[in-house]
């Protein structure tokens, strides 16, 4: 592998302008293709197949106004004021009506007194009713209503959005910006140049521009989760800043002992090159492996991050070898520059240019100590971790500024909690249950009454009688036919109420709402759907009937619950795809176990910081956390995944220097600190440029994103500074020779793996070596 992508480094080296072009042909077309499929995204999660996901689909199928997409425009009157009065009315009626006619809009029911109008009559709400799911929503109605929304906000009057009728898209703030500017800076320290520093950042982008470009157009044809781009978003540009720092950084290596421009950027990209490849792979692997979870959303989410991987890694071993090519010596600083004439045929060996710091030396002095004391650190930081609970996000998770976020506190404040999350029990009777022709006809006849009475006091719904008329006696009707469903689940603890939602006109189907005292975060919520799962069954049993409960909160609950059992299995997979990349890189028995235990302790810390101050809400002011709340189901999956490609990165960078030393003869204890010496300032600034990309998505308006961004962050700080960088050498400098001890019967079927691309530099430097005889022969 060293040896082809030695070629192609030349190639690129030798075609430059070629290759530059290529990469922004693609970008430029990728562009186009995203802005002409105008792809969408969704903040809805679901598993089809779970029960609670069947037992949704069955409600839409058979009672299409209750199973269906719905909105609700929520409006508040001032404080002291109500939204009884003339103007609010006015622009309450105008609202309904310029809502009506949208595509997929199906019913638009004003508010109601005594249903959706709060008991001081400030607030109320508008429901507005799609036909399809939350995707089919077209975004053009979700324009329209917010332009709606924003135009009768008058006089006072607010008006907010929640449910189907606001549009989702991509939570990308400004904020991001801030860990681009810190990886610069870092870069331009690190080099000393900024033509050294500004080659990473514009290859970076353009790697994410292909990517994101490629995502949205996928948008177009695919489900995917708004989550999935800002995932993208942050990968490609944290790997593809460290992918093409590590070439840089060999060339400029090379560059310093001796080496031609054109020898050094082959060369770098047949070594270095090597690792980035194989790093880039591990990474990939990871994120594919979602897929095994059968989680169609995560699995998008996994393999469009897994693409833009993908890219970053071809443009580090083709784009940067260009770039590198048209730098020229300009890679250097101006200082270094004249010193490489004197150096040119006179390499100096790596060994000259390594000095030992004084962290490993600090590290090596005291290894049990620092092992001992790393260990406990971590332990203590991961104990919060134990707490951990999952979850998806909810309008009342959503940033405090968002109209999702107002119209859930609206309506919490108008109508308590759990009003606009309600859970639904599906009743299918064993026997269809139908009312005699005269109750039938007498329930009817009192709910025209009373419709009649209502549209009197509110002439304003006048046009919606006959809707409101049919909902009326379906709910009615319906709430006699289920009066012993109703007692049973009216008492049960946290219950505020139960109430029929209507029914299919043969009696085979119903639907019952459940209010929960309690909001769609809280873990009373959660155990309230326990409750009823383990009460059901008896209850339908007992009056003749199939009961489930579904609703997207409990949707939410169950995949969450699948997300944590699918968590110890995706674990255990890539634990044990760590420990053969590692043995067949390492040719070491205790170096994959190290890593692996190093691995499963940056995990450890990164739940126990984010459970702390995400969902207990420690030093939640200083991370801008407004509602502690559980923790992003997904989460957890996708931080095993990337941190697993990320620390592998570090173990191999890191331990690969140290086993070169040892292969050159050196004491396996002299070799951890030459070793660590070698790659300890590439690993530091990729760790600092990581960070601080992951860093700057904290302070994003998603809660989602801000905890990603926030548990990546961490984690990168944890298993570069503490685990890869002082408790691996600790460990490695007491493992001594072991260290490197590989049973023969083992090592004769391994295969060579050779990401340092040593046979590559063995064999260029042979072909120098004749080079030179060939020179010193007598003509």
């Amino acid at each position: 592998m060293a040896t082809l992508l030695h070629r192609l480094g030349r190639f690129s080296l030798r075609h430059r302008r070629s290759v530059l072009a290529v990469w922004l042909v693609v970008l430029i077309a990728g562009a186009a293709a995203a802005l002409g499929a105008q792809g969408t995204f969704s903040s809805t999660f679901s598993i089809p197949g779970m029960k609670s996901q069947v037992a949704l689909d069955q409600l839409e199928a058979k009672l299409p106004a209750a199973g269906g997409t719905t909105g609700q425009i929520v409006v508040a009157a001032p404080k002291g004021k109500t939204l009884a009065e003339p103007d609010y009315q006015k622009a309450i009626n105008a609202i309904v009506d310029e809502t009506k006619p949208l595509d997929k809009v199906t019913t638009v029911i004003a508010p109601i007194p005594t249903q959706s109008i709060s008991e001081d009559g400030r607030i109320g709400f508008i429901q507005v009713m799609f036909k399809g799911a939350v995707t089919e929503i077209p975004p053009e109605t979700q324009d329209k209503i917010a332009n709606i929304a924003k135009d009768h906000s008058v006089d006072g009057l607010q008006v907010e959005l929640g449910g189907g009728a606001v549009k989702q898209a991509p939570a990308i703030g400004s904020t991001e910006g801030i860990g681009v500017i810190i990886a610069l800076v870092v870069l331009a320290i690190t080099f000393g140049s900024m033509i050294a520093a500004g080659l990473p950042m514009l290859t970076a982008l353009i790697g994410i521009g292909v990517g994101m470009t490629g995502i949205l157009t996928t948008a177009a044809f695919v489900d995917m989760s708004d989550t999935a781009p800002i995932l993208a978003l942050m990968l490609g540009l944290a790997v593809g800043i460290d992918y093409a720092l590590f070439i840089v950084s060999k060339h400029r290596d090379q560059l310093r002992r001796g080496m031609s421009v054109d020898e050094s950027i082959p060369r770098a990209t047949g070594t270095a090159g090597t690792a980035v490849l194989f790093a880039g792979l591990t990474v990939v692997i990871a994120l594919v492996g979602l897929t095994v979870v059968g989680i169609p959303f995560l699995s998008v989410m996994g393999l469009g991050s897994a693409a833009t991987v993908a890219i970053a890694v071809l443009i580090a071993v083709t784009l940067v070898p260009a770039l590198l090519g048209f730098a020229g010596l300009k890679i250097l600083p101006k200082k270094e520059r004249a010193k490489i004439a004197a150096y040119v045929g006179e390499l100096r060996s790596q060994e000259e240019a390594v000095k030992p710091n004084r962290w490993i030396r600090f590290v090596t002095k005291r290894p049990v100590a620092v092992l001992a004391l790393g260990v406990i650190m971590i332990g203590v930081i991961a104990i919060p971790a134990m707490q951990l609970r999952l979850g998806l996000p909810n309008d009342s998770t959503a940033a405090p500024d968002t109209t999702k976020r107002k119209a859930y506190d609206l309506m919490a404040e108008g109508f308590g909690d759990g009003k606009g999350n309600p859970l639904i029990v599906t009743v299918t009777p064993d026997k269809p249950l139908v009312l005699d022709p005269q109750t039938a006809a007498g329930i009817q006849a009192k709910v025209q009454q009373q419709i009649g009475a209502e549209l009197q006091a509110n002439p304003q719904l006048a046009d919606q009688a006959e809707n409101l008329t049919k909902m009326a006696v379906g709910q009615a009707q319906s709430t006699v036919l289920l009066a012993p469903y109703l007692d049973k689940l009216s008492s049960i603890d946290n219950v505020r109420s139960a109430s029929a939602v209507g029914g299919a006109p043969d009696g085979t189907f119903f639907a019952i709402q459940i209010m929960p005292k309690t909001g769609p975060s809280d873990a009373a919520t959660e155990t309230l759907v326990h409750t009823l799962r383990s009460d059901l069954p008896s209850l339908g049993k007992d009056l003749g009937a199939q009961l489930e409960v579904t609703g997207m909160n409990v949707v939410a609950i169950d995949i969450s619950q699948k997300l944590a059992d699918a968590l110890p299995v995706y674990l255990a997979i890539v634990v044990g795809l760590a420990l053969i990349l590692l043995l067949l890189v390492f040719r070491s028995i205790l170096v994959p176990l190290k890593a692996v235990v190093g691995f499963l302790l940056t995990i450890g810390a990164s739940f126990g910081a984010v459970v702390a101050v995400y969902q207990l809400g420690w030093l939640s002011a200083i991370f801008g956390v407004d509602t502690p709340a559980p923790i992003i189901s997904f989460l957890p999956v996708l931080l095993i995944g990337i941190l697993f490609g990320l620390s592998m990165d570090y173990e191999m960078f890191l331990v690969s220097g140290m086993r070169e030393s040892y292969a050159h003869g050196a004491t396996a204890k002299n070799a951890v600190i030459h070793g660590f010496g070698a790659g300890s300032r590439v690993v530091t600034a990729a760790a600092i440029i990581m960070i601080s990309v992951f860093a700057g998505f904290i302070l994003a308006p998603d809660a989602i994103i801000a905890s990603i961004g926030f548990s990546l962050a961490f984690g990168v700080l944890v298993d570069a500074f503490v685990v890869r960088m002082t408790l691996v050498p600790a460990a490695m400098y007491l493992f001594d020779k072991a260290a490197w001890w590989l049973p023969k019967w083992l090592d004769k079927i391994l295969p060579n793996a050779d990401v340092e691309g040593a046979a590559l530099v063995a064999k260029l430097d042979q072909e120098a070596a004749h080079e030179d005889d060939r020179e010193l022969e007598p003509v």
